[in-house]
């Protein structure tokens, strides 16, 4: 007789099993301890954003921190690596549509279907190769090449991540900011209202990436703020890791 499903993997892998089972136990016993409910702010873009953060994914601590750095930044010009199931595109979209600014996503799949703004631009394409004619790109769009706002949410993988780095953040206008998703992976996550996340340990990539572009070494699992070459970096541990850099010198663009 042979075993199926969920119940034959018991057996299989117990020890995962177990953990499995203990996580969602312990997220139900704080889900349960803790209110979710938020008065409403006036705004409705900033509402819509932290009724979505209620939805527990691995970014969903970083949602209305990015809707309100990126809006404080006045961007014209917004752009998304990597999107994936669309949580920062949901964001990035009403922090354009209060801006006015256009905001152009890029990804190897064709994540076409994410966005319906009107100033929205999907590029399916690898990013690193994009950057390549980025600015020839910009000006046939008939506007400048210099970003306000740059979120990196790919692979994960150092060598990507930091080919990213040194093809993308040299558009970065002054004063513009970087958001760096997932700069503390770990197969076990914690958000910060105590419940857990199951993702994946990529051998420090994408922090580690950042490390060799700043000349830096950073204790990813704490809350840390630096300033390195002309960079105000902010690191928040939750959620798999948020990283904002902030140009702080050099406008890019013209």
């Amino acid at each position: 007789m042979s075993l199926s499903g969920g119940f034959a993997n018991v057996f299989r892998h117990p020890k995962r099993t177990l953990l499995r089972a203990s996580v969602k136990l312990h997220n139900a016993l704080v889900t349960g301890c803790m209110s979710r409910k938020t008065p409403p702010t006036g705004l409705r873009e900033l509402d819509e954003v932290m009724e979505r953060s209620k939805t527990r994914t691995d970014i969903s601590d970083h949602l209305v921190k990015l809707f309100v750095e990126a809006l404080a930044t006045r961007p014209r010009l917004i752009v998304e690596l990597g999107v994936r199931g669309g949580e920062s595109t949901f964001v990035l979209e009403r922090v354009a549509r209060l801006s006015g600014a256009r905001l152009v996503s890029v990804d190897i799949e064709d994540c076409s279907g994410a966005c319906s703004y009107d100033g929205w631009t999907f590029v399916q394409s690898d990013d690193v190769e994009f950057a390549g004619r980025f600015d020839s790109w910009c000006r046939s769009q008939d506007m400048a090449p210099a970003i306000d706002v740059l979120l990196v949410d790919t692979s994960h993988d150092y060598e990507q991540t930091l080919r990213e780095t040194e093809s993308w953040l040299p558009f970065l206008a002054e004063g513009g900011k970087a958001f760096y998703h997932d700069t503390n992976l770990r197969k076990r996550y914690r958000r910060r209202d105590r419940t857990i996340g199951f993702g994946e340990e990529v051998h420090r990539g994408v922090i580690r990436a950042l490390e060799a572009y700043l000349g830096a070494t950073f204790s990813e699992a704490k809350p840390f703020v630096d300033v390195r070459n002309g960079w105000l970096i902010r690191h928040d541990p939750f959620c798999c890791g948020m990283t904002i850099l902030q140009r702080v010198s050099g406008p890019a663009g013209g």
